[in-house]
């Protein structure tokens, strides 16, 4: 009993040491963790940061076809090289004809987001007579290393740069000249970023018949460089050249575009949805709960440690993909307790119940957790923008869950089962379990697949809304209300003389809807002393955008109202992003089809997939029956809702596949599936009451814009629990070209 106690108390131990990092940060020699505060990087749209507008300095004679294509690359460019250092929540989008604005989370000084920025990334080598021997166009990629250089062999900060078969043979060519020059002072290249030298190695005499015949030449930086200045160079290469200069125009800060009580009433909910989930599963399980609760503390100390070690940034994706893994954690637990609870049933002592139902789980939590995983490396292989904040926390969250799920919960619960005699209540079962009648008991036998006409029907009329609105959009008929993130629209900022706060943007947002019948995408303080308010909305005609000047006239007087600009803008979501979630999103499906497949069959596979379609054709019918905006949330939505339906769907096929084997396959596939159902019930509505708890509490206690977010995730978690206990097992019967048992 006492080494029992020991491991219980050393697990609260590593708790409130996980909770102190967290909070105050740990020092520990080579490992040195930030408190989160410091360590999480926040999105821009949980609390601001710095705005900066350019204008591009436009080549004469350029026509607006060339131009248009040149700022489209400009937008793309930005966008990767932010990416590169690391600001991924970041926003590029077009404003006008020859502008570009970029919002940066979490830089309140404008000058240095510029700084970090950069200009255009025009690298040139030249020689003592500024000839051009190659530039950017003759480079494929860079490195930053650290390497032996000259004939000492002194190790230095490099760029190592990769050249194309067209600038490899430029650059032996002009080094091979340049070795040739008589004059031994003009014997060097000059490596120029933007019109600064870098560096001005010099072409050795020994080059002279040969030139430097290499295709990755060295950028050497200098004694003063160091590591992070190489990858940031390495960085700014690799984003390419942009197509001319841009020259800023307006630098300001900018508030939390999902308004400036997003992130506080964010936690708040996720706090309190937590403690429900907690006492529920006290509740539901007893002890079993305890040591899920514990768990579950664990598990999200170690994440925040975790993501604050790496400096990860948050955004409300990056929140979503918490969301997900928090519930996917809880999953893993019920998923283990019920199946302790069956054995317990079925008349095992409790430490055999324990190691037999964490036995019967692995499979099924280690396969939903694979196809998670499985979609969450492709994010972040073709993701880009805060698709990969989503597949960041996604990643860590599945593996740290399985850590303490599938290890610690296993460790705590048998430390528990020695501490005192065995009670079956406070193991999760009825007070009315007999031991002397110790025979499974799971519920009434529900008939799923003789209802699977009925479930059809229902899921046609779920899915008909959004197939509807998608077959229209082709046609330029749009049923979604998709917002500024996807179409453009325009950006009017005014000076109302007077703080912007939450009260006031919300009051303004009240307006400028009741004024034009349009809610605004945001409205966010803007101006470096907070008394000015950027509106962002889709494109109005020229009495809207009077009517909203009158409005704030009325609210906050006409002398203190000024207009400051207005611009149209393009779609801040580019084609660029779109199309990497949508390729990323079909190479998921293809994957995890291939993944199930071999794990179970192609049918079941297929059944996974369609399903998972299904989830998120619910989703899109609930954004254009509620008339919700369509922004680049809905694309961490959607993430969201294809993680939890795979999971959930995996859980039954698991069940399935189990029985199958146990009866041989001599029984009626039918009444498997009928059975496994049934069986898994219990967990599929106690993991989705779990999974719904924090998403609720973030409708009934977010900001406005947070609710659009919960919403759709709420239905399509509820979709996601039907699917896969009504539709997912039937369809497999059904390509197995079954027939169901008739009920009599």
């Amino acid at each position: 009993m006492k080494k029992c106690i020991l491991t219980i108390a050393a697990v609260v131990l590593i708790i409130a040491i996980l909770a102190f990092a967290v909070f105050y940060g740990l020092d520990l020699g080579p490992l040195n963790i930030d408190p989160m505060k410091d360590g999480i990087t926040l999105g821009l749209d949980l609390v601001g940061g710095s705005e900066i507008t350019y204008e591009a300095l436009v080549p004469d004679g350029m026509t607006d076809e060339d131009l248009s294509k040149s700022m489209d690359a400009v937008q793309a460019m930005l966008r990767e090289r932010l990416n590169s250092l690391g600001y991924t929540e970041a926003s590029v989008y077009l404003n006008g004809r020859r502008g570009v604005t970029v919002e940066i989370p979490n830089v309140s000084n404008p000058e240095q987001a510029v700084q970090m920025l950069g200009a255009t990334a025009v690298i040139q080598f030249v020689d003592h007579e500024n000839n051009v021997i190659i530039d950017g166009r003759d480079i494929e990629s860079a490195t930053a290393a650290y390497l032996p250089t000259g004939t000492g062999g002194v190790y230095e900060y490099v760029v190592t740069l990769k050249l194309t078969p067209e600038g490899h043979a430029k650059f032996r060519d002009g080094t091979k000249a340049v070795a040739n020059l008589l004059n031994e002072d003009m014997r060097f290249v000059a490596i120029v970023l933007d019109d600064k030298v870098i560096s001005a190695p010099t072409v050795k005499a020994e080059y002279a018949e040969t030139g430097i015949d290499t295709d990755e030449p060295l950028i050497q930086l200098g004694s003063d460089a160091n590591m992070d200045y190489a990858k940031y160079l390495a960085s700014i290469i690799n984003s390419g050249s942009l197509p001319f200069e841009l020259k800023d125009t307006k630098l300001q800060a900018v508030g939390a575009s999902l308004g400036e009580r997003s992130l506080e009433t964010a936690i708040i909910a996720g706090l309190i949805g937590i403690a429900i989930v907690m006492i529920f599963m006290l509740i539901v399980y007893r002890i079993p709960g305890i040591v899920a609760d514990l768990s579950l503390i664990l598990y999200i100390a170690l994440f925040c440690v975790v993501m604050s070690a790496l400096h990860l940034n948050l955004s409300l994706p990056g929140i979503a993909g918490i969301i997900l893994t928090i519930g996917m954690a809880v999953d893993a637990n019920v998923v283990i307790y019920e199946r302790i609870r069956e054995e317990l049933i079925a008349g095992k002592t409790l430490r055999s119940a324990i190691d037999a139902g964490y036995k019967r789980a692995f499979t099924a939590i280690l396969d939903s957790n694979i196809t998670t995983m499985i979609a969450g490396f492709v994010l972040l292989w073709k993701g880009t923008g805060t698709i990969l904040g989503f597949a960041k926390t996604l990643l860590i969250g599945v593996v740290l869950s399985m850590i303490c799920m599938l290890v610690v919960t296993r460790i705590i619960l048998k430390a528990f089962s020695a501490l005192r005699k065995y009670d079956p209540w406070q193991y999760g079962l009825s007070r009315k379990y007999d031991p002397k009648d110790p025979e499974p008991s799971y519920g009434k036998l529900r008939h799923f697949v003789s209802k699977g006409k009925l479930f059809t029907l229902i899921s046609i009329l779920l899915c008909a809304t959004a197939i509807v609105a998608l077959v229209l959009l082709p046609f330029g008929v749009s049923l979604f209300n998709l917002d500024i993130d996807f179409v453009g629209g325009v950006t009017i900022q005014y000076s109302i003389n007077r703080e912007v706060d939450a009260q006031v943007s919300a009051e303004i947002s009240n307006m400028v809807a009741d004024a034009t019948g349009v809610r605004p995408s945001s409205v966010v303080r803007t101006g470096n002393d907070g008394r000015s308010v950027t509106i962002k909305i889709q494109e109005l005609t020229t009495q809207q955008r009077d009517a909203i000047g009158t409005g704030l006239a009325e609210l906050y007087g006409a002398d203190n109202v000024v207009l400051e600009s207005s611009d149209f803008v393009s779609a801040s979501v580019g084609r660029d992003i779109t199309e990497a979630a949508f390729v990323a999103s079909i190479l998921a499906a293809a994957l995890i089809l291939i993944y199930i497949s071999l794990r179970f069959e192609i049918r079941s596979g297929l059944a996974a997939v369609i399903c998972l379609i299904h989830d998120l054709l619910v989703m899109l019918s609930c954004y254009v029956i509620f008339r919700i905006s369509l922004n680049m949330n809905f694309i961490a939505a959607a993430l969201t809702i294809i993680g939890y339906s795979i999971n959930a769907t995996i859980v039954i096929f698991d069940r399935i596949r189990e029985e199958v084997k146990r009866t041989g396959g001599h029984e009626d596939f039918a009444q498997v599936v009928d059975r496994s159902i049934s069986r898994t019930l219990r967990r599929s509505l106690g993991t989705t009451i779990t999974t719904l708890l924090p998403i609720i509490l973030l409708l009934i206690l977010g900001v406005n814009s947070i609710r659009n977010f919960a919403f759709p995730i709420m239905v399509g978690v509820i979709s996601g629990c039907y699917s896969s206990t009504c539709v997912a097992g039937p369809l497999w019967n059904l390509l197995k070209g079954k027939k169901a048992v008739k009920v009599k």
